[in-house]
């Protein structure tokens, strides 16, 4: 469920930013700090985007009910320059931007298994500056929002209309040379059957 929502942030800011402008926009696993950037390999100016948890109630008014959660979001923004003036100022800039971005964002409210909330809130910015940020001639700033979302399926279904399952059977052993030269050559295929509930 929140990971649907962070698949469409990370889609909405890729498409708010010409490259030019942000280079990357990743999807990142929890907080980005100085001891992470020896650890991932990147271009700047880049914004990874993370899913830091989520509370079961709203954060607003504007849904409410079962299935409602309140989801906490954060956007790093990290930007390279050799002049340390330069490069706050452009990873303020950018985390600027992209404060004004999200509060702007109207979700299309598409009948889909969950349905997700404009912010009701603008988002706040952080300067993470550190030595050690410094040290890799790098700023690094956060944005942090929350923004709800409400699940329209059960979980079962939900299951389903997110994930695929394949089951996969085959057998190792060595393909044998064809008897008769003039006969095509041996092709394999695969059958893939989704079952379908009455």
């Amino acid at each position: 469920m929140s990971g649907l929502l962070l698949d469409k942030v990370t889609a909405y800011v890729r498409e708010s930013f010409d490259k030019k402008l942000v280079n990357q926009v990743l999807p990142y696993g929890g907080e980005f700090s100085s001891a992470e950037i020896p650890f991932k390999s990147y271009t700047c100016p880049a914004i990874f985007i993370a899913c830091l948890g989520w509370t079961p109630k709203p954060s607003g008014k504007r849904v409410a009910g079962r299935g409602v959660r309140s989801v906490s979001m954060a956007a790093f923004v990290a930007y390279k320059h050799a002049n340390r003036v330069q490069r706050m100022n452009g990873a303020m800039l950018l985390a600027d931007m992209l404060c004004s971005a999200l509060s702007k964002w109207r979700i299309d409210p598409a009948d889909e298994p969950v349905s997700l909330m404009p912010l009701d809130e603008d988002p706040t910015a952080e300067n993470l500056y550190s030595r050690a940020v410094d040290a890799q001639t790098q700023a690094l700033w956060v944005v942090r929002w929350t923004q709800d979302l409400k699940v329209n399926a059960q979980p079962g279904q939900l299951f389903d209309l997110l994930a695929i399952h394949i089951d996969e059977h085959y057998q190792p052993g060595a393909v044998p040379a064809p008897v008769n030269p003039d006969r095509p050559p041996l092709a394999v295929t695969d059958a893939i059957h989704f079952p379908q509930e009455p």
